[in-house]
């Protein structure tokens, strides 16, 4: 048995979506890779939206990406014959870029490749030997993510 904290502070949980592609360099879509702090996809989408002048119905990810966390998620902006902002103008404490390039599609639900997480126990009592041995399992064969509220919604309210 082990016992310890998760999830203290954002730091302690960063998530990494690996889009399994690269941007073309061209296009009338622009991909943001953007990493976030303490934000969740759709308040970073209307941040995208207001400096880039887009409709957010233009503005597409992959996949929701926790608020309580550190986060590295890619962003599409349907910049079909409009002059691009400076993309860098998103950056600020919370936001930072980590790159930009034009694609000929835009980005769709479901489409990355996989997503990296890296989860910080604190204060972890237990069995080190045992506990080393379940994390080295963890690490080799993974788990699925079927549970909490990132899988169901506060209250269930996904389910519903």
């Amino acid at each position: 048995m082990a016992s310890g904290r998760l999830r203290v502070s954002a730091e302690d949980f960063r998530v990494d979506e690996v889009l399994g592609f690269e941007p073309e360099g061209d296009g009338e879509h622009v991909f943001l890779h953007l990493e976030k702090r303490e934000l969740n996809t759709q308040q970073l989408a209307q941040r995208i939206s207001s400096l880039s002048g887009i409709h957010p119905r233009d503005i597409s990810f992959s996949g929701m990406k926790d608020r309580n966390a550190v986060t590295r998620q890619w962003f599409s902006v349907r910049m079909a014959g409009k002059a691009e902002p400076d993309w860098r103008e998103l950056e600020g404490g919370d936001v930072s870029l980590l790159s930009a390039g034009r694609h000929r599609r835009k980005l769709k639900r479901g489409v990355h490749r996989a997503n990296t997480f890296r989860l910080v126990g604190r204060d972890v009592e237990g069995d080190k030997e045992r506990i080393e041995q379940r994390l080295r399992q963890l690490r080799d064969t993974g788990a699925p993510n079927y549970f909490g509220e990132q899988r169901f919604g506060r209250a269930g309210a996904t389910l519903d």
